[in-house]
């Protein structure tokens, strides 16, 4: 991150950047800052777990591209996109169209929230930006000298270094950009749950032309060749192509 970066995240001149990294030595405590070891040789404690695959949503910020589950919606809503039935061979269809609902009426949960009349004038944390530096051997100096601990910042990395806050910034959204954003997404969803039954139309279409081709080819063969095909309950001849069984 640039010291212009820095600055437009703290909303302060660049200068005064400028001078924090210098009165605090950043640069220097940087490199005298231990070097951390990575993890042992061989080590499967966190093989295969991601904060995606425990549901983690830490992250998420006005929702409209969160990954959405049939347990994030409402449950009558969850139970009429689950009850949907998938037809002959297009499971797969189907089934892409039951994500694409799941996650409109995800959607459409979070658009309700962001517009109803309480979340009129409210904010919402959209990022926090916290810059923490080594204190310096004056600082800490000062600490021992006057028995007083001006205590230190957690070091999430798990150092025993002793840290200090450079900066904190928490950049906010209304409920008003929120809903903007949602409401964008699902402008988007809307496009492509119709590309999907335009998609699963189209497929069943086809599936009748080809079996109405295949009855059609049935009773050519039979004018052909004189094979026909008896019902041995009633013995009449049956016709696939008038029949349409």
């Amino acid at each position: 991150m640039t010291l212009e970066e820095l600055a437009a995240a703290a909303g302060v001149p660049k200068a005064r950047i400028s001078k924090w990294k210098s009165e605090d030595k950043w640069e220097v405590r940087l490199k005298e800052a231990p070097k951390k070891k990575g993890g042992q040789r061989g080590n499967k404690n966190a093989a295969g777990r991601t904060p995606k695959k425990d549901g983690n949503k830490n992250a998420v910020t006005h929702g409209a591209f969160a990954q959405a589950g049939i347990e994030d919606i409402d449950p009558e809503k969850a139970a009429a996109i689950t009850a949907t039935k998938p037809g002959k061979s297009i499971e797969k269809m189907t089934e892409e169209l039951k994500s694409l609902l799941v996650r409109k009426a995800y959607l459409e949960g979070l658009l309700q929230q962001y517009t109803a009349p309480e979340a009129e004038g409210a904010f919402y944390a959209d990022k926090l930006v916290h810059m923490a530096v080594p204190k310096t051997l004056e600082e800490l100096q000062g600490e021992q000298d006057s028995g007083i601990d001006t205590g230190q910042v957690k070091d999430p990395e798990g150092g025993t270094e002793k840290l200090k806050t450079a900066m904190k910034t928490i950049i906010k959204s209304s409920a008003f950009d929120r809903a903007m954003k949602v409401e964008a997404e699902l402008n988007r969803l809307h496009g492509r749950i119709i590309k999907q039954i335009d998609s699963i139309k189209s497929y069943e279409m086809e599936e009748r032309r080809l079996s109405l081709e295949e009855r059609k080819y049935q009773l050519a063969k039979q004018k052909l060749t004189g094979e026909i095909i008896v019902d041995d309950e009633t013995e009449e001849i049956i016709d696939d192509l008038m029949d349409g069984n």
